[in-house]
């Protein structure tokens, strides 16, 4: 060892073995034992391959180093358990060595490497870790993106400076810009002049709120969103690299625009609506009602225009040029926003007049609609076109104050115009024309109200003095039911005071007994306003007043409303005391009752008698009905009538009983069914006679029904006949289903059985018979095959051409359903053998049969069938069609159904289309008992 170590100069960290050509151990170094499997193998004239099992199967290579064709070999990372757990990694050089004696030798050295492979070790589980870290980061971040991408809301990354980072699809289709587009902006970009939403992050974060910014879109259009901010920490330090992080923010947008522009014209309307409830003239009216519009809508002047009938109205004015022509509009009033500066065209329209159709104001007045210009610099139709666009007005848009319905225009007339004009070009706003065109309509009832008040103030002073001085009792009530006036006479006789009638309306002192009639004039007229100018009234009218000392005085007169430009202004009344006559009516009551009752009750036969049993009247259908003589009627007694009718009837006593349980029970009504002995039917109908609340009489109808009760009986028979119809297309558990509206029917048999029976030989006849001798002899077939389907319990499906379906064990489940079906279809081929020998023809049948599952039912709307869906009906089709003349061919599954009670045959395996290879029996009849057509088919 050591002549070799003089020789070599090994590393300090090596170990060594020098080998002979026979891979024997020669030389070794001190520690080369703990590499080694076995360490006590580790000497000298040993084989290294003891010791060291790596180097089995190497020994070739080994050789090719020893002879100089190979120049080295290594093995790497070889392994050993060590006693007290841990391992040992070592890698192997082996090298050919020749010292100066030529003496030629194997050196392998080895290195302990397990140092690098922990370090390995640990690098690779860090590296892998790392890797899962990033997949994770990566998922994380591509869901993060998802749901970013997917957010309704819109979403805004920024720096701290308000750069825009990031923008979800949601912002990029809200605002109308790309990604690219908005990426490197600053967020107070997309907010409007004088908002700004980079502010929002100057909020300190605890006190922060959802706050509402105005935005401008790609296309210019203004929109209301609803913005949070939140500061996100980056984890990028500062400049210095020791300040805190630096922040990012998140800004989530919701668009309000439409929930804000919905609320400020509620608020319109309904501050428009609480103005003119308060206002007490149309000049405080409209010039409240201009900045209202402007403020809540956004828009920046107002204008009204009118003819001069409305300019007079308003009863200011600061025209210079003074225009006397009625059919030419001029602008009334106009309210313009203090922050907008238009002199040059408000005084231009000051000064201007629009007739009939000319201009936005004209045009409006000439159409009666609303009208809608998105920029009036470049609309033809606008007379100050020029003006506005030098003082920067675009939108503008008009719509009518319309008033009552015109018949000569047959449309409503338009009172006048209202025009609004904002500083920015507008696009069209259907919902905000139909709500300002409620506007104009309320505006047109107020003007059209005021001024009826105005009419009929001076109206009321002209005849207030002649109505003073009137003995009647004469009112005047208002549109909403307060009395406008009531005369001395009117205030005399009910005896309330004038404090009394300001604080009441009609309605308090009229009596609910009052006639409908007038009540409901009165109703019409002021609660549901639906009087016109061409509503008819009653010549008189009946009221019940209530005096101020709760007595009650009943009142006759005439009653008429007052218009004025179409709408009620006041209801006038002239009455006069009537509750003498009135108690002479109630006297004549009883007679106008009895007569209403007995010819009300019915048109037909009516005989009317008193509690006592006397005749009272009757009508001479009764008479004719009955065939009663004149002179029994004159008699006018109950029992000499009843008694004349009783032979006409088939039920005498039954007649004359009911008639005597009325008399025990007079507050009864009854109904009976009379049937004559000459076939006829009389329905009687009978109920009390009353008077108030008192029982007079009773009053008898009849009905002669002999012609529906022969045409309920026609009915019912062609019923039985349609239902025997049906039961002969489907079963009868189906056909009640439909009946019943079922409009699919579909079940599911697990276990059937179905059978399918050709005429051999009938197909080839058809191209030679007469068609009509054909069908008739194939109908004897059939209807043979029918009478044994019946026979044996069987459900017939259909025939289609010359062949025959039956199932067996549907509609109603039955548990021997392959037996019906196999004696039917032996049946079948002797129906057939009797068929031929009778007509002295030659036919043959082909049948098969298969059992399984099916699906039955009814499908489609006309034209029903009842018909059978499955594999199991293809299977027993082929079974028919792949068989053989005079045999019944059944599959496998029927044969062991039927087997321990049938005789078969087996035919063997057949190629089934669609199925493949399938085993067919021939069933040949019965084991006892088998009829003689059975056996000659057996011997054939």
């Amino acid at each position: 060892m050591k002549t070799l170590l003089k020789k070599l100069l090994v590393p300090h960290n090596l170990e060594y073995l020098a080998l002979d050509k026979n891979f024997l151990i020669q030389e070794i170094s001190l520690k080369v034992q703990r590499f080694a499997d076995c360490p006590e193998e580790v000497v000298a004239g040993n084989d290294v391959r003891i010791p060291f099992p790596e180097l089995v199967g190497t020994e070739e290579i080994l050789i090719d180093i020893f002879e100089k064709r190979l120049p080295n070999f290594e093995l790497k990372a070889m392994t050993r358990l060590l006693e007290n757990g841990s391992r040992l990694y070592f890698d192997m050089y082996i090298v050919e060595f020749t010292n100066d004696e030529n003496y030629q030798r194997l050196i392998i050295f080895f290195q302990d490497v397990s140092d690098r492979m922990a370090l390995e070790q640990t690098l690779v589980q860090a590296t892998n870790e790392m890797d899962i870290l990033l997949s994770t980061l990566a998922a994380t971040n591509n869901y993060v993106e998802k749901i970013i991408t997917s957010m309704a809301e819109v979403l805004l990354v920024t720096t701290a400076s308000g750069k825009i980072k990031k923008v979800n699809q949601a912002a990029q289709d809200l605002f109308s810009y790309s990604e690219s587009e908005l990426v490197g902006q600053q967020i107070d970009a997309l907010a409007a002049f004088g908002s700004s939403l980079q502010a929002l992050s100057q909020e300190p974060q605890h006190l922060q709120t959802n706050a509402e910014v105005i935005c401008t879109a790609k296309t210019g259009e203004k929109l209301t969103v609803s913005f949070s901010c939140t500061a996100i920490s980056t984890d990028i330090k500062g400049f210095s690299g020791s300040g805190p992080a630096l922040q990012d923010f998140v800004y989530i947008g919701r668009d309000v625009t439409d929930r804000q522009r919905a609320r400020k014209r509620q608020i319109t309307q309904y501050v428009t609506t609480r103005i003119l409830s308060a206002s007490e003239t149309i000049k405080k009216a409209i010039a409240a009602i201009l900045p209202v519009i402007c403020d809540s809508l956004g828009w920046d002047t107002a204008e009204l225009w009118m003819p001069e009938s409305g300019e007079k109205l308003l009863s200011e004015t600061k025209r210079i040029t003074a225009v006397s022509d009625p059919n030419l509009l001029r602008c009334v009033a106009s309210w313009t926003k203090r922050s907008v500066s238009i002199p040059k065209f408000a005084e231009f329209t000051e000064q201007m007049t629009c007739a009939f159709g000319e201009g936005l104001p004209g045009f409006v007045w000439a159409s009666g609609s609303s009208q809608w210009i998105a920029d009036v610099a470049k609309s033809d139709s606008c007379m100050r076109r020029e003006i506005a666009a030098e003082e920067g007005l675009h939108g503008a848009f008009g719509f009518p104050i319309v008033g009552d319905y015109d018949p000569d225009n047959s449309a409503k007339s338009v009172l006048g115009v209202m025009i609004l004009f904002s500083r920015e070009v507008q696009c069209f706003d259907e919902e905000l024309l139909q709500i300002m065109a409620t506007i104009g309509s309320q505006l047109g009832q107020f003007i059209k109200r005021k001024q009826a008040e105005i009419a009929l103030r001076e109206s009321e002073e002209q005849l207030r003095d002649l109505f003073e001085n009137a003995t009647d009792l004469i009112q005047s009530i208002g549109a909403d039911g307060h009395f406008l006036y009531v005369n001395r006479a009117w205030r005399e006789t009910l005896g309330y005071t004038e404090a009394d009638i300001a604080q009441m309306t009609v309605f308090d002192i009229i009596h609910p007994n009052s006639s409908p009639e007038s009540l409901d004039i009165l109703y019409q007229a002021i609660t549901e306003q639906t009087v016109n100018e061409n509503t008819l009234y009653p010549d008189s009218i009946e009221l019940t007043f209530i005096t101020k000392y709760q007595e009650k005085i009943l009142l006759e007169g005439s009653i008429s409303c007052k218009f004025a430009v179409g709408s009620l202004v006041a209801i006038r009344a002239i009455l006069r005391d009537i509750t003498a006559r009135k108690m002479t009516e109630d006297a004549l009551a009883k007679s106008v009752s009895l007569l209403l009752a007995t010819f009300d009750s019915t048109a037909d036969g009516i005989l009317a008698i008193d509690r006592s049993g006397k005749i009272v009247t009757f009508n001479r259908q009764f008479v004719e009905m009955w065939g009663i003589p004149d002179e029994v009627m004159a008699l006018r007694d109950e029992a000499t009538t009843i008694a004349f009718v009783l032979n006409q009837l088939k039920e005498p006593q039954a007649f004359q009983e009911r008639i005597q349980s009325l008399y025990e029970q007079p507050e009864a009504e009854s109904y009976d069914l009379l049937e004559f002995q000459d076939g006829r039917f009389f329905e009687r109908y009978s109920q009390p006679q009353r008077l108030g609340n008192t029982i007079i009489g009773r009053v008898w109808s009849y009905h002669d029904i002999t012609e529906r009760k022969q045409a309920e009986d026609a009915l019912r028979e062609e019923q039985e006949k349609s239902e025997k119809l049906l039961l002969n297309i489907l079963p009868k558990a189906i056909a009640e289903r439909l009946k019943k509206n079922e409009t699919t029917i579909a079940e599911y048999f697990p276990e059937v059985t179905v059978l399918f029976a050709d005429i051999v030989g009938f197909t080839a006849l058809s191209a030679v018979m007469n068609p009509i001798e054909l069908v008739d002899l194939l109908n004897k077939i059939f209807s043979g095959f029918d009478l044994l389907c019946e026979r044996h319990g069987l459900e017939k499906i259909k025939t289609i051409g010359d062949a025959y379906m039956a199932v067996g064990g549907l509609p109603e489940p039955r548990a021997d359903h392959a037996d019906a079906i196999a004696k039917i279809a032996l049946d079948m081929q002797a129906e057939i053998a009797r068929f031929n020998a009778n007509n002295n023809k030659y036919f043959s049948i082909r049948i098969g049969i298969h059992s399984g599952a099916v699906v039955a039912g009814v499908i489609g709307i006309k034209k029903f069938i009842y018909d059978l869906w499955g594999d199991t009906v293809n299977i027993a089709s082929r079974m028919e069609s792949q068989g053989l003349p005079w045999r019944i061919q059944v599959s496998e599954t029927t044969y062991k159904l039927l087997e321990n009670k049938y005789l078969f045959q087996e035919r063997g395996m057949i190629e089934v289309k669609g199925k493949g290879v399938m085993k067919t029996y021939i069933l040949i009849g019965r084991k006892s008992g088998s009829s003689s057509v059975i056996n000659h088919l057996a011997d054939d």
